[in-house]
């Protein structure tokens, strides 16, 4: 309990360690056929070990990262918010969600309250408006500054003007408003950051094995051992004893697979259409009428 202003993070980054090494010990052991490669023979112990605390691991953390997200879900929601009643409404939600996720999502939720001129609850007192920091919800000259909730890549400072390559990346990773998340409104969990990672990494690791298995091979032959033999997914699911072909070899299965992977991972970018709401001050909406 001494570090539950730090719960969301701890969560979240052994979630994606159990999760890490869950998927690791699945493609080397099962996939990759690692414990029939005697060259990889000190890393079988590893894998094994990984698969089984991650599997332990994942089995308990995911449920409780997917909370987590679910209240950073909807606290990001509600400061999108320019309507007071709404946000009194809706008040006892936020506040659960900015408590459980700690003081930098209750500094957000603080400076939403100052704005719309909302009494501060006790619970958040100790929230001054000298330590809110800008959030992504602010104007164009305030995200430019510091933000305590930033990604690493926010930090990096590039002397020269960033490529086009660099600034995509960064979109892409910050996104909130994928492709994916517009055919699908009604999932909030995919406006989230986080989920928008989960779903790069699987499709993006599906797409890159899938190729590969195809064009250079995972399997191994009986005699030397170089894996040049790419596994047919269309035999194996056909239960056909021979599932091996000398690389390059696509199948059916193979290709649909990959063409549904790249294609989910084009999903996850952020869709041209979008553009954030602006919130409007009191001023601003009379001068409009």
């Amino acid at each position: 309990m001494g570090q539950k202003d730090n719960h969301f993070r701890i969560v979240t980054s052994l979630t994606i360690l159990s999760v890490a090494a869950t998927i690791w010990g699945i493609l080397f052991l099962f996939v990759l056929g690692g414990t029939t490669d005697q060259s990889k023979e000190m890393w079988v112990s590893w894998s094994w070990l990984g698969l089984i605390l991650g599997g332990v691991g994942a089995f308990w953390l995911v449920p409780e990262f997917l909370v987590y997200l679910s209240q950073k879900a909807a606290l990001d929601e509600i400061l999108l918010l320019d309507s007071r009643p709404e946000v009194l409404r809706r008040r006892k939600e936020a506040e659960e969600a900015a408590d459980m996720l700690g003081p930098g999502y209750q500094a957000h939720l603080v400076r939403l309250y100052n704005e719309l001129g909302i009494k501060v609850s006790s619970r958040f007192k100790h929230i001054k408006l000298t330590e809110i920091v800008p959030t992504e919800y602010d104007s164009d000259s305030s995200k430019e500054q510091a933000d305590e909730l930033s990604e690493p890549w926010d930090e990096i400072r590039i002397d020269s003007e960033p490529s086009a390559a660099v600034n995509f990346l960064k979109t892409w990773l910050n996104t909130r408003n994928s492709r994916l998340s517009q055919i699908l409104p009604r999932a909030k969990i995919l406006t989230q950051k986080e989920a928008n990672w989960v779903i790069i990494g699987f499709s993006l690791l599906s797409s890159v094995m899938l190729l590969y298995n195809m064009i250079f091979g995972l399997a191994t032959g009986d005699n030397d051992g170089a894996r040049e033999y790419s596994v047919d997914l269309t035999l194996m699911l056909a239960g056909d004893d021979s599932i091996h072909s000398l690389a390059p070899h696509f199948d059916g299965v193979s290709i649909l697979l990959t063409i549904t992977s790249l294609t989910l991972l084009f999903l996850t970018t952020q869709t041209k259409e979008f553009s954030s709401p602006p919130r409007k001050s009191k001023t601003n909406f009379e001068e409009e009428e």
